[in-house]
């Protein structure tokens, strides 16, 4: 090295050479060996400026030409030309300004393959990350501590070197956080480690997430503002070990991973007593993650302050209190209504921040929240579990729904809801302003139908339009108002109808194919139809009907599909099985329980059982009754029991349906004011091996064996014709139940005194 240097540079002796080498921080480890490689290979180095040179090169010809020797020409960033400042980094063309590697300093390893990482150094084949670099073989050595190829960070007297695993670095007192390590810097006041170090050179600006003057963890670019400290987590990519898009911190190996699988110190937790990974450390000890919600969650009076706080500490009497009461800095109090417990964000706790997200959500363009909203906006308020309604808030399209029809300041009606596309999500917003009084009741199943009708016409032919939509409003939908209004219990006909419109339409379609006109449809072109299609099809019958009703056909003939009797019965000793472990098994859902042991004890249809009210079952003389039509029903005491647990239990739906407007269901949905579904009631069902229509069956039958019809029809809601039905089908006949009760009832005429 040093006959390369003097070689050069005749004009240096070998005094100087050893001051420079020495100031330019050349004179041992990895900078020693990259400037004697160089010079080596390229013994022009100092007096040429190439840029392509070792970090050590640059310090070196900055230290020799401000020592006075002219003839070293100083390396000058390639980007920006500038030769008096340091160049700490590699680009494409050389070695770059702090400024300009900042802009092009990232690119992709040709190594490894990642991309916008920074890059470390240049390799035959290409540029390559600061993780291949640590393990790139003209790099590492073997530790003269541990024996594996590392990467030398710094080297002994006897130039042996070692990695950064087995090296200690000089240990300093932190002035600041009081810590013990290696010092990152020294401050006026005295040695700073890393932490406090980063802490110390952040600005002080408002965060663009909070809004709160704080420390900034990542500043502002182009498309995002300066986010602090508490609201920044680290880069959003996708974990490495869970495979989701997190918030994630790269680790040693430069694998991504975020929080919940990033490996931490586990501990035995100092109230659950289980080793577990350590979530923060209280005076009272190190706690897990459960345990410290648990804690925060339930705050008690301190018997230090006579505060409500989370006692995470302990005096030396043994009791717990506060944190405040223990000498720390924990501090658990929400900023805004001052009740100690768990905070959300910002200081507050999670109501507080309910509610004035609710006010940004719900917020017409004056600010306010309209009148129409303000029930909304109360029951959300009010909620049990605030955490879960920010949730919602945050992540539901309903929610997206609900602050659209808030910001567009026009009235909240049924006919704006219909102008809007139908959608489950449509659906749920409209039940839960009729669940809060904001809109009137409707029968829905029907009101919907124009709307669907208006979306399935669209685009079709004019003639098939003027068809259908008359058929549609004045028979369909005229009939089936008049007897839902004539029925005892709600009833679903929405999807009957919607099927005989689209055959409707399907069979206009398949007359314009074969050049068919309606008024000259036949007989065998009809069976033509009925043959190509399936047991759907006959349901033409009433779009038929109507037709021939005003002239526009002949009369035609659908034929029926003949009644079947059931084909599908559980066997006897199955359903007794299934029906024991519906009131026994407690592993088992307590809705889930309630309507299986009603279907495979009194044969209820899925529809029957998801329409109960807690209404419908009453106590009377110590025993349970459940009315499910005319009469009620004297229950096992089992199955009473059962059902008075589920209507008094705690629903664990969505916070609206916890609000007392409305029916009192005893199987209460998703939709607030609105019943569980008949397909969620039968899926819940299907996992224990209870298949509604093959139990219903089984059940009847057996009913049916036992009850006369007309008995089994008043107390369970049947038709008569069904019952007798059902009779006939369990082969009894109860020609002398008829009999004997004729004869009570002329025994009764002929004791009755006359007047």
């Amino acid at each position: 090295m040093i006959i390369a240097l003097t070689g050069s540079l005749p004009e240096l002796d070998q005094t100087e050479v050893l001051r420079a080498v020495t100031e330019a921080r050349a004179d041992r480890g990895i900078p020693l060996r990259d400037l004697d490689q160089h010079l080596a290979d390229h013994p022009q180095a100092l007096v040429s400026g190439d840029a392509h040179c070792p970090a050590v090169i640059v310090r070196l010809a900055q230290v020799l030409h401000t020592a006075g020797h002219t003839a070293v020409i100083r390396p000058a960033c390639t980007d920006c030309g500038r030769s008096h400042v340091g160049l700490p980094r590699f680009g494409p063309n050389g070695r770059l300004c702090i400024n300009c590697s900042a802009r092009s300093g990232k690119g992709t390893c040709r190594r490894c393959g990642r991309t916008a990482t920074r890059l470390a150094a240049r390799r035959a084949e290409g540029p390559i990350c600061y993780s291949c670099y640590r393990t790139d073989p003209d790099v590492v050595e073997e530790c003269a501590t541990c024996g594996q190829l590392r990467m030398p960070v710094t080297r002994r007297p006897d130039n042996s070197p070692l990695c950064t695993s087995c090296w200690s670095g000089p240990q300093h007192t932190c002035v600041i956080c009081g810590a013990i390590g290696p010092a990152k810097s020294h401050g006026s006041d005295g040695p700073l480690c890393a932490p406090c170090h980063h802490q110390q050179r952040r600005p002080v600006r408002e965060c663009g997430l909070c809004g709160q003057e704080r420390r900034i963890a990542r500043r502002a670019t182009g498309a995002r503002p300066d986010i602090c400290e508490d609201c920044y987590n680290g880069p959003t990519t996708v974990c490495s070990a869970c495979r989701e898009s997190r918030s994630c911190q790269r680790g040693p190996d430069g694998a991504w991973t975020c929080r919940s699988c990033r490996p931490g110190l586990n501990q035995e937790c100092c109230r659950c007593r289980r080793t577990r990974r350590v979530h923060t450390r209280w005076p009272i000890g190190p706690v897990c993650s459960t345990c410290y919600t648990v804690v925060l969650d339930a705050p008690a009076i301190c018997p230090g302050c006579g505060r409500h706080q989370p006692l995470i500490g302990i005096a030396e009497d043994g009791t717990r209190i506060c944190g405040a009461c223990a000498g720390t800095a924990f501090d658990y109090t929400c900023r805004t209504c001052g009740l100690g417990g768990r905070t959300y964000a910002d200081s507050e706790c999670a109501r507080c921040v309910l509610i004035a997200r609710l006010q940004q959500l719900l917020a017409g363009p004056d600010g306010r929240i309209p009148a129409q909203l303000q029930p909304l906006r109360d029951a959300l308020a009010l909620a049990e579990r605030p955490r879960g309604i920010l949730l919602w808030l945050k992540r539901s399209p309903n929610a997206a729904l609900f602050a659209s029809l808030a910001a567009s300041g026009e009235p909240i009606t049924h006919q704006r809801l219909d102008q809007l596309p139908p959608s489950r999500h449509l659906h749920y917003v409209r039940h839960t302003l009729v669940h809060l009084g904001v809109l009137p009741e409707r029968d829905e199943e029907l009101d919907r139908i124009p709307a669907w009708l208006d979306t399935v016409l669209a685009g079709r032919p004019a003639g098939h339009v003027q068809m259908v939509r008359p058929y549609a409003h004045w028979y369909l939908l005229r009939r089936a108002r008049r007897r839902a209004a004539q029925r005892r219990r709600p009833a679903e006909p929405g999807s009957f109808l919607r099927t005989r419109v689209l055959l409707a339409l399907e069979f206009l379609a398949w007359l314009d194919e074969h050049g068919i006109a309606l008024d000259e449809l036949r007989q065998e072109d009809l069976d033509r139809w009925l043959d190509a299609g399936n047991t759907r099809t006959y349901a033409i019958r009433y779009f038929l009907s109507w037709t021939t009703s005003h002239g526009l056909t002949s009369r035609l003939k659908v034929p029926s599909i003949p009644r079947q009797q059931p084909s599908h019965l559980m066997d006897e000793d199955g359903r007794w099985q299934l029906l024991k472990r519906c009131l026994t098994d407690e592993s088992m859902a307590l809705d889930t329980r309630a309507a299986g042991a009603l279907i495979l004890l009194f044969g209820l249809h899925a529809s029957h059982v998801r329409h109960l009210t807690t209404t419908q079952l009453t106590r009377r003389d110590g025993n349970s009754y459940l009315t499910l039509d005319q009469h009620p029903i004297l229950l096992p005491p089992r199955l009473a029991k059962l059902l008075h647990q589920l209507a008094e239990a705690p629903h664990t739906r969505a916070g609206l349906t916890r609000t007392n407007r409305g029916e009192p269901w005893l199987f209460p949905g998703l939709v607030p004011g609105r019943p569980t579904s008949q397909t969620g009631l039968s899926s819940k069902l299907l996992p224990h091996g209870i298949d509604t229509r093959p139990a219903r069956n089984a059940a009847l039958v057996a009913l049916a064996g036992d009850l006369p019809a007309p008995v089994l029809a008043s107390i369970l809601g049947l038709h008569t014709n069904t019952a007798v039905r059902w009779a006939g089908f369990a082969k009894t006949s109860w020609a002398d139940y008829v009999a004997a009760r004729a004869a009570d009832l002329q025994r009764e005429r002929n004791t009755t005194p006359q007047k």
